[in-house]
């Protein structure tokens, strides 16, 4: 897992494929913006744009992914993600291919404040529960970028 400032991005354009093609997507971002998808590189990289009110953490599952990483951009609101190595989680659905997700149950190592200005990338070891709240619900609008890794 990696946490930074958005204006950090071109620091992993040598780690992260297609890191060009994302900071020139996320460029052209706002609050402004359409929900749905959004192709980058078609399904190599691609975006989803979405929006949801944060939820008590018990109401989420974990969920890791095999085939893409995860980049989550906020762009209004903050919202909580939990972090934990999958390795330390238990799985209680089979991973899916289809959409490449497996859910767990577990504790957390990390809270994750997320909020706009900031950007997080997660891997496929990298155990992560999103759309949560400790304080309050709040009204987020976010990007997730998927990068394929397999």
């Amino acid at each position: 897992m990696i946490l930074d400032s958005i204006n950090q991005l071109q620091s992993y354009e040598s780690l992260i494929p297609g890191m060009a093609k994302i900071m020139a997507f996320l460029s052209g971002c706002s609050d402004q913006m359409e929900n749905g998808r959004y192709e980058i590189d078609g399904e190599r990289i691609y975006a989803s744009v979405f929006e949801y009110d944060t939820v008590a953490p018990e109401e989420m599952k974990w969920e890791s992914h095999r085939e893409y990483m995860d980049l989550h951009v906020p762009l209004t609101g903050e919202e909580c993600i939990f972090w934990a190595p999958v390795d330390e989680l238990t799985s209680i659905v089979d991973y899916n291919p289809g959409n490449d997700c497996e859910f767990y149950k577990g504790e957390y190592r990390q809270v994750l404040k997320a909020t706009p200005g900031l950007c997080i990338f997660f891997f496929s070891a990298d155990g992560h529960k999103v759309k949560c709240h400790l304080n309050g619900s709040s009204h987020v609008k976010k990007v997730v970028i998927k990068i394929k890794t397999a």
